[in-house]
């Protein structure tokens, strides 16, 4: 054959088998099933949508071992952790994914229109229309009505070519129910259950939970002296606020030396302490009360998240945004379907900025809101969880709230059918978010024994916890598995073997979650009964958004007493305390029950019971601060 002939064929030859690869598609997402949404309309052609392809990250399937290998208590690498140049440099996408996906869009007819982020995980494409969005992805739009009255737009699933499907992670807006169509006013608040008013303070810590009552079951005798190296945040999101006159009230009766000292305040994206017209300041209140006592004379910082005037639902994003510069809409990270924009030019009045990078991460940061993990994709849980794993890299501890509904979706017992819809007769547990991600630290909740003596501590105090608070509503310890992250090694060995008595003991429960998921809690501690002031009065409050900055007021302080030491902060936790070496340094909570589905006979039918050892219940137990600090000080 000819020379050019055979170049001329080479070349036709390729761009067949491009056009072939560019025809075969592959689904690239499906819409989960939302019982508060309800099908309206196909969304109009002439909509505008700011489209956005987050591209696959180069390392990112190594990002688990890089964690581990500075978590790890036997690592000799352990404490070494990351700078964030380090992070961008590893887990940049590829020149090609960049290229392979820009050419796609361009030959779509995006170009001109497409920006790369500064960090290359994003690409943006300007000025596009449902219209053309659709013939892009292969699909269609529909209008949702929400609950509230709200309208929302998703499609029920999207394709792409399959030679570039694996170039990305995500494309926003498509599957995820989030785009509002509707107003943009503050949403009316949740019900607050178990709030009941106590016209005295009773001494039982059973019935009324103090910092006493923590520091005696916790061990927690250890006076900082590091404080100017130390760090310790508390995420806040609008309209939770404080007031200095709750604050300085309970300081008055259980910390005096704190009275007129308030938390140390970070704005983000508009957030503001002035509760404004809100009558009712939120659960920060007694948040801030008990985390500041415990840590104290550690300053607390307040990283209040929110815009008053736009009242947009807020995302966990938007904190991540502000302690990492590279996570942010121009950066990479938001997605408009989930998240709110900031700055947003249709709000009159609303903030008109946003955080990017604008707040050095605290080394422990304590998040008391959850969320479940049937309610977000896949996509986006993935790439949130890989970000908390950098924050881990970079000696960062993150903690969650394990959730108020047991191994339940809501605190009525609803959870997930064989579909994955939540509703009153199923029977499948619904893990929580981002409890379920690997690389955070899930915190749980435990309740002091009735009728002990306040100077009993330790394994013999404390049981799983879980209340009645009206008939048909509960309260109880969120745990259980993952459906869509798999068991992390540091927790394999800890939790097979609980599995193996479960087998023993209870096999029809191994029916109704995912024995092979990331398992929580992790770790737990008293989310029942606090002695709080709320405008002006005490009253008791409940919830694992006490436990969590409970435990993070004692990492904090192990913190200290290692940076006191010359060492690094301690990290992400989990890896040490699953492992043989912190043995000892925890109560072991061997009583109780969480919650579990209505769609069982009886009201508590179905939830996990505490055992010796783990459990997901009440993760390894409640810590023993003394110990802690024992065990993390032997460390390199």
């Amino acid at each position: 054959m000819h020379p050019n002939l055979f170049l001329n064929f080479l070349l036709a030859s390729s761009a067949n088998a491009l056009r072939t690869a560019s025809r075969t598609r592959t689904v690239h997402e499906k819409r989960a099933d939302h019982p508060e949404l309800s099908y309206s309309r196909r969304l109009e052609g002439h909509f505008a949508v700011p489209l956005k392809i987050g591209l696959k990250q180069q390392n990112i399937d190594s990002i688990a071992d890089h964690l581990f290998s500075i978590s790890d208590p036997y690592s000799p690498s352990f404490g070494q952790h990351w700078m964030p140049e380090q992070i961008t440099q590893m887990f940049t996408p590829a020149e090609e994914t960049i290229d392979t996906v820009t050419a796609w869009l361009s030959s779509a007819g995006f170009s001109g229109r497409l920006r790369l982020s500064n960090n290359k995980a994003w690409i943006h494409v300007d000025n596009t229309t449902v219209e053309e969005v659709e013939s892009l992805l292969k699909t269609e739009y529909h209008v949702y009505a929400h609950d509230s009255g709200e309208e929302h737009a998703a499609c029920n699933s999207y394709s792409v070519p399959e030679h570039i499907s694996h170039h990305i992670e995500i494309i926003t807006p498509t599957v995820q129910p989030n785009i509002k169509l509707g107003s943009t006013s503050p949403s009316a608040k949740s019900p607050r259950l178990g709030k009941r008013v106590a016209p005295v303070l009773p001494t039982n810590c059973d019935q009324s939970f103090t910092p006493a009552c923590a520091r005696s079951l916790y061990n927690m005798t250890y006076i900082p002296s590091a404080t100017d190296k130390n760090s310790f945040g508390i995420v806040s999101v609008i309209s939770n606020t404080f007031l200095q006159s709750d604050l300085d009230s309970f300081f008055a009766n259980f910390s005096p030396s704190l009275v007129g000292k308030s938390p140390l305040f970070v704005s983000i994206d508009g957030g503001v302490v002035d509760p404004g017209n809100e009558a009712d300041v939120g659960e920060d209140d007694w948040i801030f009360q008990y985390a500041m006592t415990l840590a104290e004379p550690q300053p607390v910082t307040m990283m209040q998240v929110g815009d008053v005037v736009t009242g947009n639902f807020i995302s966990f994003n938007e904190w991540l945004d502000a302690v990492d510069g590279s996570y942010c809409t121009s950066d990479g990270g938001d997605d408009f379907a989930f998240d709110p924009q900031f700055p947003d030019p249709t709000i009159v009045g609303g903030f008109q900025g946003h955080s990017c990078g604008t707040v050095k991460p605290p080394f422990v940061i304590s998040n008391s809101r959850a969320d479940f993990e049937y309610r977000l994709s896949p996509f986006y849980e993935n790439r949130q969880c890989n970000e908390f794993a950098k924050l881990g890299l970079m000696g960062v501890t993150v903690l969650f709230s394990a959730g108020n509904a047991g191994a339940a979706g809501t605190t009525r017992g609803y959870c997930l059918d064989d579909n994955g819809s939540v509703n009153l007769n199923a029977t499948h547990f619904n893990p929580g978010w981002p409890a379920t991600c690997p690389w955070i630290t899930a915190v749980g909740g435990t309740q002091v024994k009735a009728n002990l003596s306040g100077t009993h501590a330790g394994e013999v105090a404390e049981e799983v916890w879980n209340e009645e608070v009206q008939p048909g509503g509960f309260l109880s310890s969120g745990g259980g598995f993952s459906n869509r992250f798999p068991m992390p090694q540091y927790q394999k060995a800890t939790v097979d073997s609980y599995l193996a008595k479960l087998r023993k003991t209870n096999a029809q429960q191994l029916k109704h979650f995912n024995a092979a998921g990331r398992a929580y809690p992790d770790i737990s501690a008293n989310a029942n009964n606090f002695v709080t002031v709320e405008e002006g009065a005490f009253s008791l409050e409940s919830g694992t958004s006490g436990a969590t900055p409970t435990v993070a007021s004692i990492i904090t302080l192990v913190n200290d007493a290692r940076l006191a030491a010359g060492k690094s902060p301690v990290g992400f936790i989990n890896p040490a305390i699953y492992s043989p070496h912190f043995a000892g340094a925890f109560n072991d909570i061997v009583s109780g029950t969480s919650q579990g589905c209505k769609g069982w006979q009886g009201d508590r039918a179905g939830g996990f019971e505490a055992v010796p050892g783990w459990d997901p219940a009440s993760g390894v137990g409640t810590p023993n601060l003394g110990m802690l600090i024992e065990k993390w000080l032997a460390l390199p």
